[in-house]
Parts: C-alpha cells; structure tokens; sequence
C-alpha cells in the first residue's frame, strides 16, 4: 500500500508565512471500499487499509434487529431462570420487564445480545458475499464501549476485522 502526501498552498505567496493555508491530504492508494445494504443491516468495508488478508468492516445494524436480537435472547434467559419469589409463573404471574433485567443482570443479558447481534450479522454478510474466513474476528471497540452504547431498539455500530483464506 502506497501513501500519497499532497499539499495545497492558498494565498498570494507561499514564502509569506502570514497569509498562507497549507492543508496536507493523505490518501492511501490501492485500497478498495464497498457497502452492501442487507435486510437489518448494513455493511461498509475496506481492504488495504489493514494487513493483507484482512478485511475491516463497518457495521450498523438497525434499531429493529437490536430489538428484536434484545428481546429473543431476553425471553431464553427468562425461561432458563430460577423461578422469582413473589411471582407465579403460571398464566397471570407476569412480572414487568426491568425487574427481570434488574434480576438477570443488565450486562449479562447485554453482553449475550451483543455477541448475537456480532455473530449473526458478520456470519450473514461473509455468506452473502462468499467469502472464506478463518475463526479468528476482532472486534475493534471493547464490550465495554458497546455495552455502554447499546440501547435495545436503538442502532448498533461496531467495527470488526475478519482474517480471509484463499478460495
């Protein structure tokens, strides 16, 4: 990958140092970028910007799929949990929802919605564009900063780097 270093001067001369704007452009050469739209989400990515074999990617999943992701893997955990004193689980025993999350732990029912939310949507974009990758995905942003962005029903973004195989 080739760097290309361009400066522009404004201004009457570029000797004078009082009345001259430079502004440095950078720009990589050989590098490729691509976005696909995808029923949920959407993906930009770029390739020459990482090492070779990588691919980094853009991901911005809409407010309907977090939802959606929030409120399946919320239900299993719902359903796996130790029943609640005070509260029947038969028809009628509902218990209001941020009790639940309050009970089950906000960052643990977050932290499995997030890596569902990774999985699926990575998983479907590297099916949908054929590509061959290996196990190995980094995910640029740590739980933490996106534990403490995400808002079930509200839009997620992550970048992540998938390490490509030879077809």
């Amino acid at each position: 990958m080739e760097i290309a270093v361009k400066t522009y001067f404004l201004g009457s001369n570029p000797k004078e140092k009082s009345q001259v704007f430079s502004y440095n452009f950078c720009c990589a050469k050989d590098v490729e970028v691509s976005s696909s739209q995808f029923d949920g989400f959407s993906v930009s990515t770029s390739s020459g910007i990482v090492e070779p074999g990588e691919l980094k990617m853009s991901v911005e999943v809409s407010g309907t799929i977090t939802q959606k992701v929030f409120d399946s893997v919320f239900e299993k955990m719902v359903a796996a949990a130790q029943p609640i004193p005070g509260f029947r689980r038969v028809k009628g025993g509902e218990i209001p929802k941020d009790i639940l999350l309050e009970i089950l732990g906000p960052s643990r029912v977050f932290k499995q919605v997030i890596k569902k939310i990774i999985n699926s949507t990575v998983a479907e974009y590297v099916e949908k564009e054929g590509l061959k990758v290996s196990n190995d995905l980094r995910v640029e942003q740590s739980f933490e900063d996106l534990e403490s962005t995400f808002k079930a029903g509200e839009t997620l973004n992550f970048d992540a780097i998938l390490q490509l195989q030879e077809k």
